[in-house]
């Protein structure tokens, strides 16, 4: 992915935006009509986007490679904040430039991550998961740092700095009930100083095959074998725990900026389902996190390539 890529796929955003809203008063609102096509228009360029420069992580030297995952996770953060603000009637460019703030803060957490270190997974992920709430309040027009999300383990903490506030934590479900069968797999057990040392719920599993970690809804699993170094592409354990925890912080963007603002169409639509999503956070998109993975081989998918990316020490 060139820059004068990048720079063509952004102008193709805003020439459609322009094209679908000139007969509308608000500028940049779309009428009702053009919505799904204009949806589908978007999801396509955005996977494109992803997947031409991701594929090509391994063909450029480590200083390329790294502009162009961070102008990737610029892009993701700025086309997620722009297009929700079009649909508001409100500007895409400014919406994109404060998303794509957003997104490149993610991309410093991710590359703290890759540092291998407890302090530097703290400090990382949480580092991502501020980008990520910057990506969501700009895509819902909030000022700047209105509302902050920080995960820790199965807890979703949320702040209003702005007012001092400490709002309800919340449960994500979908991570607890990972949680909760992976604890139940024969030869499975917590591993309490990993997860200690990472603010994340890790496993260390029996494995019988040549995984040797996993990731799922910000669970991360270790294989038993992995202090052997036994593993070639991944020699030690902090690469392993690094890697998956990178994943972590592709989650929280994928819960703070896409899941939540739509079970919050949901709570405002059905006002009977408040009480139980102010403690409770459900990840309406995991479905979807689950039919890419089957889709596309893991050597292709985009969020391995990235995970790689990082990670890898010729970086």
């Amino acid at each position: 992915m060139t820059p004068h890529c990048a720079i063509s796929v952004c102008l193709a955003v805003s020439n459609r935006l322009r094209r679908l809203s000139a007969h509308t008063p608000r500028g940049y609102g779309l009428p009702r009509s053009s919505a799904v096509r204009f949806i589908v228009v978007q999801a396509l360029a955005v996977a494109c986007f992803t997947a031409s420069g991701n594929a090509q992580d391994h063909h450029f030297g480590p200083v390329r490679r790294n502009v162009i995952v961070a102008g990737l996770n610029g892009a993701l953060g700025g086309l997620t904040a722009g297009t929700s603000q079009a649909f508001a009637g409100k500007s895409f460019w400014r919406g994109f430039a404060r998303g794509a703030a957003g997104g490149l803060v993610v991309y410093g957490g991710k590359c703290l991550i890759a540092e291998r270190s407890p302090a530097a997974w703290w400090a990382g992920r949480e580092l991502a998961a501020i980008g990520s709430s910057e990506v969501a309040n700009a895509a819902n027009g909030r000022p700047a740092f209105q509302i902050v999300t920080i995960p820790v383990g199965l807890i979703r903490f949320h702040f209003e700095p702005r007012a001092k506030r400490v709002l309800s934590p919340t449960l994500d479900v979908v991570s607890t009930a990972y949680a909760i069968a992976i604890s139940t797999r024969s030869g499975s057990r917590l591993a309490i100083g990993q997860s200690l040392a990472t603010g994340a719920i890790v496993f260390v599993t029996r494995e019988t095959s040549n995984a040797i970690g996993g990731n799922a809804a910000g669970i991360v699993t270790l294989s038993e074998l992995v202090p052997n170094g036994n593993f070639p592409a991944l020699q030690s354990e902090r690469d392993v725990i690094s890697h998956e925890l990178i994943h972590s912080a592709q989650y929280d963007f994928l819960v703070t900026a896409w899941a939540d603002p739509i079970q919050s169409v949901i709570v405002r639509k059905l006002p009977w389902t408040k009480p139980v999503t102010r403690y409770l956070d459900f990840n309406l998109l995991m479905p979807l996190e689950v039919v890419a993975n089957s889709l596309v081989l893991y050597g292709s998918r985009p969020w391995e390539k990235e995970a790689r990316s990082l990670v890898s020490h010729d970086r």
